[in-house]
């Protein structure tokens, strides 16, 4: 899916849907990409 940034405690991450019902958050550094959750809603 098409990914979206995310605000407030989130902020600095994005949120890409894997399919209707699940997501993935992850964020971006210099030379990694931290995933925070692989499931259902923030």
């Amino acid at each position: 899916g098409k990914p979206e940034i995310l605000k407030y405690n989130l902020s600095g991450s994005w949120s890409r849907r894997l399919n209707g019902e699940h997501r993935i958050v992850y964020k971006i550094t210099d030379d990694r990409v931290l995933v925070s959750s692989v499931k259902d809603h923030y």
